[in-house]
């Protein structure tokens, strides 16, 4: 799969993720640390190639969440956002080398 197509795969993923996020109605909502926590295991699961292709994608998505959370976001939550940050950082820097 060529980069961009990785690229429009994410954003799709992403914005069919949060529809459904927001639609499905739960008995029992899950902590923000499980969805933080799930997120950063599958990222770190992801193959080095695959995730250097959406680093550049995943890195402004994740720069937001930290600014529209940046009152309600426990410290920990922040730190481990942070460092999902760190590591798309580091890998789009990887990339333009």
């Amino acid at each position: 799969m060529k980069e961009a197509q990785y690229r429009e795969l994410f954003l799709f993923a992403a914005k069919a993720g949060a529809l459904e996020g927001y639609l499905f109605q739960r008995q029992k909502l899950e902590t923000l640390e499980n969805w933080v926590e799930n997120m950063g295991q599958m990222y770190r699961e992801l193959p080095a190639a695959v995730r250097r292709d959406i680093d550049p994608v995943l890195n402004p998505v994740l720069k937001r969440v930290l600014e529209y959370g940046e009152k309600s976001l426990e410290s920990g939550l922040r730190e481990k956002l942070e460092q999902m940050l760190a590591a798309s950082a580091a890998g789009s820097e990887t990339e333009k080398e």
